[in-house]
C-alpha cells in the first residue's frame, strides 16, 4: 500500500485570506480524499503549492499511511479546532521533488506525529518509502516524535534498518473509538510541545462581532431608555414652566403697580396740600397691600430643590439635561418672590416718607426689577432648550399668556453661551442703575457735609456777631436798629436749625438704607457657600465706597458727621466673615487674611481689588502660593477681580504675579513667575 502526504495550502490559497474561510475550505477538502486521488497533477498548482509551503510555518506534522487516513484526518481536525497549526498533506503531492518542501515543513515544526495502523512499518524496509523518509528526517532534526498506535499495530521484530530508535519514543495508544477523546486530551496535555493559538483573523472577527453586539445592545438600551425618558422630561419641563408661570404672575402685578406708582410719584411733585398728600399716600399703601395679597394667594412654589432620583437623573442625562440646574428651579423662583416682597417694603417706605431720597430709590428698584425679570426668563428658556421638543408642551401653552416676559426678544434653541451673555448683560444694566443711584447719594452726602460745615462756621459767626451786637447795643441809643438786628439773628438761628434738622433727617434715612442693605447681606444657614460669599463681596463694595467717599471729603476739607463711618461698616464686615467661617470651618485659612485686608480698605490704606486663594485642586500643592494669599497684580497690571486675572493670563501664561501674604499680622508682598495656575481656586474680594 502506497503511503502519501497531502499539503492543504494549495487549495486554501485559492480562497480569500481569511483564516476562518481557510479552515472551512480545509475541512471540506479533507472529507473528500477520493476526489483528489484521481485528479491529474497540475504543474501550475504545484508551483502555487511550493510557494505557499514556503510562506507558512506549521507546529505539527502528521505522517500516515493510506489505510490510516480517516484516523489521521480526525486527529488533524481535532488539533486544528483546538487552535494548533497542523500540516496534514495528501498522498498525491508526494511525487517529483515535492519531498523537499515536505522536509522544510518537518524542519520547521515542533512536533512530529506518525499514525501507525497494523503493519504500518513493513514497507519501511524500502529506502524510498515516504513514511520511512519522513520519520528519518524528523529523527535527524531531533523533533518531538509521537507514535500514535492504532488498534492491531505491533512493533516489527526486527525493526527496519535506521528506525530502531522509533520504538523508544513515548507512544500514544488510540486503539478504540471509545478512548479516542481521552487519547486526544492526553496528546495535547502531555505529549505536544506546541501551544494552541487562536488564529488572528478569527480573533479579530470575534472581537468585531462582540463589539457589534455590544453596540447593538447599547443602541437598543439607549433607544429603550430614551423612550422611557419622555415622561420624565415632560414631568420636569412642566415643573419648570409652572414655576415660571407663578413668577409671571408677580411680573404682571408689578407692571400694573409700576403704572400706579408713576402716577403717585408725579402727583407728589405738584400736590402742596397736606390733606391731599395724605389721601394719595393712603391709596398707594392700599394698592401695595393688594399686590402682596394677590401674589401670596396665587403663589404655589416649593422653596426647596426638586428631588430628582438617580434613575430619573440618568434618563434626563440621556437628553443632555443638566440635572443640578433644573433641580434648583423652584429655589430661584422663591428667591425672586422673596426679593419682590422686599421691593414692596421699599415702596411702602417711599410712600410713608415721600422725600426725594426714598422716591428716587423706589424708582431705581422698579428699574432693576425689569432687568431681573429678563434674566430670570432667559435662565428658564436656557434650561428648557435642553429638553426634547415634545416635552415642553406646557411651556408652549403658557407662554401665549406671558405678555410681560421678553418672549419676543429671546427664543428657545440657542446655545448656552448666548443665554449666559444675555443674563450677564442684564446683570450689568441693573448694576449700572444701582451705581448711578449710589453715585448720586455720594454727591448728595458730600454736599450736605459741606452745608453742615458751613452752618457750623455760620453759627460761630452768629455767636460772635451776637456778642458784638450786645456790646454795641449798650453804647447805642438807636433801639430800632437794635431790634432789627435781633430779628435777623433769630431768623438766622431758625435757618440753621432747619438745616440741622434736614441733615439729621438725611442721616436717619441713610441709616435706614444702611440697615436695609445690612439685612439683605445677612448670611442665612440656608444659603449655599457661594451665595454667602456673594453677600460678603456686596458688603465689601459698600465698604469700599464709604471709605473712598470719606477720603474724597477729607481731601476737600469737609468732615462728615454721619453716624455711618468706615469703621462701623468694617465692624459689620468682620461679623459677616465670622458668621461665614462658623458655617465653613475650613475657611479660616483665608478668612483671617481677608479680615485684615478689609480692615486696611476701611482705613484707606489699600484699594479693594484683587482675588484671594481659597483652595487648591485635591491632591495638589503649589510651588509657592498658599491658601489665604491675595493676588493683586499680574504682568504689571492691577487685578480688579477674577475675570481680569483670566484675561491677563490668556495674554501671557508665564508672567510675573504679585501677591500679598499675612505674616505675623502684617501683609508681605511677593513676586514670582506664575506656574500651575490651573490648580488654584480664587475668590473675588468685591462685587
Amino acid at each position: 500500500m502506497e503511503i502519501v502526504s497531502f499539503c492543504l495550502l494549495p487549495v486554501i490559497a485559492t480562497i480569500p485570506c481569511c483564516t476562518a474561510w481557510k479552515e472551512v475550505a480545509t475541512i471540506g477538502v479533507l472529507h473528500q480524499p477520493r476526489a483528489f486521488e484521481n485528479t491529474a497533477f497540475n504543474p501550475v498548482l504545484a508551483g502555487k503549492l511550493n510557494l505557499n509551503c514556503n510562506m507558512k510555518k506549521y507546529d505539527i506534522f502528521i505522517s500516515y499511511r493510506r489505510s490510516s487516513y480517516d484516523t489521521a484526518n480526525l486527529i488533524a481536525t481535532r488539533l486544528r479546532s483546538a487552535g494548533y497549526s497542523v500540516f496534514f498533506d495528501m498522498e498525491t503531492l508526494r511525487s517529483g521533488k515535492f519531498n523537499e518542501q515536505l522536509y522544510d515543513v518537518i524542519d520547521n515544526c515542533k512536533d512530529f506525529i506518525v499514525v501507525l495502523p497494523p503493519n504500518a512499518l513493513d514497507r519501511c524496509v524500502n529506502e524510498d518509502d515516504w513514511v520511512r523518509l519522513e520519520v528519518l528526517r524528523a529523527m535527524a532534526q531531533n523533533k518531538n516524535i509521537i507514535p500514535v498506535m492504532l488498534n492491531g499495530f505491533l512493533w516489527p521484530d526486527p525493526m527496519p534498518s535506521g528506525l530502531e530508535e522509533l520504538r523508544n519514543y513515548q507512544a500514544l495508544t488510540a486503539s478504540s473509538v471509545e478512548y479516542f477523546d481521552l487519547a486526544m486530551e492526553r496528546l495535547q496535555k502531555r505529549y505536544l510541545l506546541s501551544k494552541p493559538q487562536l488564529p488572528i483573523m478569527k480573533f479579530i472577527r470575534f472581537i468585531l462581532i462582540s463589539i457589534a453586539g455590544l453596540l447593538a445592545l447599547f443602541l437598543i438600551l439607549y433607544s429603550v431608555f430614551t423612550f422611557l425618558s419622555k415622561d420624565v422630561c415632560v414631568k420636569y419641563a412642566t415643573a419648570i414652566a409652572m414655576d415660571a408661570g407663578y413668577v409671571h404672575t408677580i411680573v404682571e402685578e408689578n407692571h400694573k403697580l409700576a403704572q400706579d406708582w408713576e402716577k403717585f410719584d408725579n402727583a407728589l411733585n405738584y400736590e402742596t396740600k397736606a390733606e391731599r398728600v395724605s389721601v394719595l399716600q393712603e391709596n398707594m399703601l392700599q394698592r401695595i397691600d393688594l399686590v402682596e395679597k394677590n401674589i401670596s394667594t396665587y403663589w404655589n412654589v416649593d422653596s426647596v430643590k426638586i428631588d430628582i432620583g438617580t434613575y430619573q437623573g440618568f434618563l434626563l442625562s440621556l437628553n443632555g439635561i443638566n440635572v443640578e440646574e433644573i433641580s434648583i428651579s423652584p429655589v430661584f423662583a422663591t428667591l425672586f418672590y422673596n426679593d419682590y416682597l422686599q421691593q414692596l417694603d421699599v415702596l411702602r417706605m417711599a410712600v410713608i416718607n415721600p422725600n426725594t431720597f426714598n422716591r428716587r430709590f423706589a424708582n431705581v428698584v422698579l428699574d432693576v426689577f425689569e432687568h431681573t425679570v429678563n434674566s430670570y426668563y432667559v435662565s428658564i428658556i436656557s434650561e428648557l432648550s435642553e429638553f426634547p421638543e415634545g416635552s415642553i408642551v406646557t411651556y408652549q401653552e403658557l407662554m401665549k399668556n406671558w405678555i410681560y416676559f421678553p418672549i419676543r426678544s429671546y427664543k428657545l434653541g440657542e446655545d448656552r453661551e448666548y443665554y449666559e451673555m444675555i443674563i450677564d448683560t442684564e446683570g450689568k444694566l441693573a448694576e449700572e442703575a444701582i451705581s448711578r443711584y449710589e453715585h448720586s447719594l455720594e454727591i448728595q452726602d458730600a454736599q450736605l457735609e459741606d452745608v453742615l460745615k458751613k452752618n457750623d462756621e455760620l453759627e460761630e459767626q452768629v455767636s460772635e456777631f451776637i456778642e458784638s451786637t450786645q456790646v454795641n447795643a449798650i453804647e447805642s441809643d438807636n433801639e430800632a436798629e437794635l431790634a432789627i438786628r435781633r430779628e435777623k439773628i433769630e431768623a438766622k438761628k431758625i435757618e440753621i436749625e432747619a438745616q440741622k434738622a434736614a441733615l439729621e433727617e438725611l442721616d436717619k434715612q441713610y441709616l435706614e438704607t444702611y440697615q436695609s442693605l445690612k439685612e439683605k447681606c445677612a448670611i442665612e444657614e440656608s444659603d449655599d457657600q457661594w451665595y454667602k460669599w456673594g453677600k460678603i463681596c456686596l458688603w465689601a463694595e459698600f465698604l469700599s465706597k464709604i471709605s473712598q467717599s470719606r477720603e474724597n471729603l477729607l481731601s476737600m476739607g469737609v468732615y462728615s458727621t454721619s453716624s455711618i463711618t468706615p469703621d462701623v461698616a468694617y465692624a459689620d464686615m468682620n461679623s459677616l466673615l465670622s458668621v461665614y467661617q462658623s458655617y465653613h470651618s475650613e475657611s479660616v485659612d483665608y478668612v483671617v487674611p481677608v479680615k485684615q485686608f478689609y480692615k486696611e480698605v476701611s482705613k484707606g490704606k489699600r484699594e479693594c481689588k484683587g482675588v484671594v486663594i481659597f483652595a487648591f485642586m485635591e491632591g495638589t500643592e503649589h510651588p509657592y502660593l498658599q491658601v489665604g494669599d491675595i493676588v493683586t497684580e499680574y504682568n504689571g497690571k492691577m487685578i480688579e477681580n477674577y475675570e481680569d486675572f483670566v484675561g491677563l493670563y490668556k495674554e501671557n501664561n508665564s508672567a510675573e504675579v504679585v501677591f500679598i501674604r499675612l505674616v505675623d499680622g502684617k501683609f508681605v508682598e511677593f513676586k514670582e513667575r506664575l506656574t500651575q495656575s490651573d490648580i488654584v481656586g480664587f475668590l473675588n474680594l468685591r462685587k
